[in-house]
C-alpha cells in the first residue's frame, strides 16, 4: 500500500501548530530578582520617613526570630504628625540611569503585614529626560498600586497595566498626553510605603520576595512566529510546485503549441459563432440574448445606482419599408444604429429587441439623465441626413424608465413600453417618461 507522505507531513504540521498554539501560558517566565538582594549589590535600600523633617516616623530593619527575608519597620512616636514612611529599592547609582522593565509585565510580590490592617503601596519611579532632574527626587514619574491587607495573604502579581500616575505628580506637571501614562524603559526606584495615616505603634512588614516577571518571548511574538514558519512552509512548498510545474510546462510546450496552431481555426470559428449569438448580425447591436446577459451583470453591480431604460421605435418605419423596400430599410437601421453607437457613452448597452424596435440599458443613469441622452439621439436621426437618394426624413419616439428599488426587470420593461406607446400615440418624434 502506497504512504501518502505529503499528507501525513501536513497533518503532523497542524498536530505541531495546534500544540505551540496553547504552550505559550506554559512556558518558563524570564525573572528578575530584587529581593533577595543579588550578588552584585544592585539593587540597595533605602529607609526614609519623615523623621528628618521633625515627624513621628522612624523607618527601620526589624529583627522577628525564626522568620526569613526582610523585615521593615516603621515605628511611629506617640508626637508629632506622621507624613511618610517608606522604603526604597534602587536601581541607578546617579539618580539617572535606571533599569529596562519594557520586557517585563508584571511585578510579583511576597509581603506579610503584622499585627496591622493599613494598606500599602508599592511604587515605580520612572526616569525620562523630558520632565525629570536629577536633582530633584519629585521629578522623576510617579506610578503606584494599592494593596489592600488582605491581598497579602498570597502571593501577589501586579500586572504593569494595573498601576496609575499618582493625583499629586500628575496636577504639578502640563505633560503632552504621550507623556501622562506609565512609563516602564527607566525605572530608577522601586518603593512601598504607607497609604494612610498612622496611629503611634509598630507596622512590620515582611518582604520575602520582589522579582520583575515577563515573558521570554511574547505571545506576540510567539504566534508571529507560528505565523512566520507556516508562511515559510508555504512560501517552499509553493516554490517546489512551481518548479515542479514549471518542468512539467516545459515539456508539453512543444506539444500545446502544436495544438494551438491546429486548433486556430477552429477557435476562429468559435468565436464568430459566439458573437453571432449575442450580436444582431445586421447591424451589430445586441441581440436579446445578449441584452439579457449584459443585463444580468448590470442588475448585479449596480444594486445601490441608479439604472434606466430607453425603449426606442423608429417611426412608421413600416410604411418606409413598404415604399422603399427591404435593403433600404436595412440601410436605414444600421444607420440609426450607427448614431446610436456615436452619441452614446461606452458604457450604454443597445440591443435591437426586433424589427425597428431599440433598447438601450443606460447604467449609472437616472430617469432624468436618460431623458436627456434619449433627447438628444431623437434630435440627431431627425436631423442627420440618411444618405438615400431620397428627401425622406426619419423620426424615432422613446419610452424612459428608472427601475425602482426591488422592482424586476420585467416591470421597468413593460413601464418603457408603455411610456413608448403615449409618445406614439401624442404624435411620435417625442420623449415620454414612464412615471414611477
Amino acid at each position: 500500500m502506497r504512504t501518502n507522505t505529503p499528507l501525513i507531513g501536513l497533518l503532523a504540521a497542524i498536530v505541531l501548530t495546534l500544540l505551540a498554539l496553547v504552550a505559550h501560558p506554559y512556558l518558563p517566565e524570564k525573572r528578575l530578582p530584587v529581593v533577595p538582594i543579588t550578588e552584585e549589590g544592585v539593587p540597595f535600600y533605602a529607609l526614609y520617613s519623615d523623621q528628618l523633617e521633625g515627624g513621628p516616623s522612624h523607618s527601620q530593619w526589624a529583627l522577628r526570630p525564626g522568620r526569613e527575608g526582610h523585615v521593615w519597620r516603621c515605628h511611629i512616636e506617640p508626637e508629632g504628625t506622621f507624613t511618610y514612611c517608606g522604603i526604597n529599592v534602587l536601581f541607578s547609582y546617579n539618580n539617572r540611569d535606571g533599569l529596562d522593565l519594557t520586557g517585563y509585565h508584571s511585578v510579583r510580590v511576597k509581603l506579610e503585614a503584622h499585627n496591622h490592617d493599613k494598606r500599602l503601596r508599592i511604587f515605580l519611579r520612572h526616569y525620562d529626560h523630558r520632565y525629570s532632574n536629577p536633582d530633584d527626587d519629585n521629578s522623576p514619574q510617579f506610578s503606584k498600586f494599592d494593596i489592600r491587607t488582605e491581598e497579602l495573604a498570597e502571593e501577589l502579581t501586579i500586572g504593569f497595566d494595573e498601576f496609575t500616575l499618582a493625583d499629586w505628580w500628575v496636577a504639578e506637571r502640563d505633560l503632552p498626553r504621550e507623556l501622562m501614562r506609565p512609563a516602564f524603559s527607566n525605572i530608577i526606584v522601586l518603593g512601598i510605603d504607607y497609604r494612610e495615616s498612622l496611629p503611634p505603634g509598630d507596622y512590620d512588614v515582611s518582604i520575602e520576595r520582589i522579582e520583575f516577571v515577563g515573558d521570554w518571548v511574547s505571545a506576540e511574538q510567539w504566534y508571529l512566529g507560528i505565523l512566520l514558519l507556516w508562511l515559510t512552509g508555504l512560501f517552499v512548498w509553493a516554490s517546489h510546485r512551481i518548479v515542479t510545474l514549471n518542468r512539467a510546462t516545459a515539456q508539453h510546450r512543444k506539444r500545446l503549441h502544436q495544438l494551438a496552431r491546429s486548433h486556430s481555426e477552429l477557435k476562429q470559428e468559435t468565436d464568430k459563432y459566439k458573437k453571432l449569438s449575442v450580436r444582431d448580425p445586421l447591424t451589430g447591436a445586441y441581440n436579446r440574448y445578449g441584452f439579457e446577459q449584459n443585463l444580468a451583470e448590470a442588475l448585479y453591480r449596480e444594486t445601490s445606482r441608479p439604472l434606466s431604460l430607453v425603449v426606442m421605435d423608429i417611426d412608421h418605419f413600416k410604411e418606409f419599408n413598404d415604399r422603399h423596400g427591404h435593403d433600404v430599410g436595412d440601410r436605414v437601421l444600421k444607420h440609426v444604429v450607427e448614431l446610436l453607437d456615436q452619441h452614446t457613452r461606452g458604457q450604454d448597452i443597445l440591443c435591437r429587441w426586433g424589427g425597428e424596435e431599440f433598447v438601450l440599458l443606460c447604467p449609472e443613469t437616472d430617469a432624468d439623465h436618460a431623458l436627456i441622452l434619449a433627447d438628444k439621439i431623437r434630435e440627431v436621426i431627425a436631423v442627420e441626413p440618411l444618405g438615400l437618394n431620397t428627401n425622406v426624413t426619419l423620426t424615432a419616439s422613446f419610452g424612459v424608465c428608472e427601475m425602482q428599488e426591488g422592482e424586476s426587470y420585467i416591470d421597468a420593461f413593460i413601464r418603457a413600453d408603455q411610456a413608448l406607446y403615449r409618445a406614439k400615440n401624442e404624435g411620435r418624434n417625442r420623449v415620454m417618461v414612464a412615471p414611477y
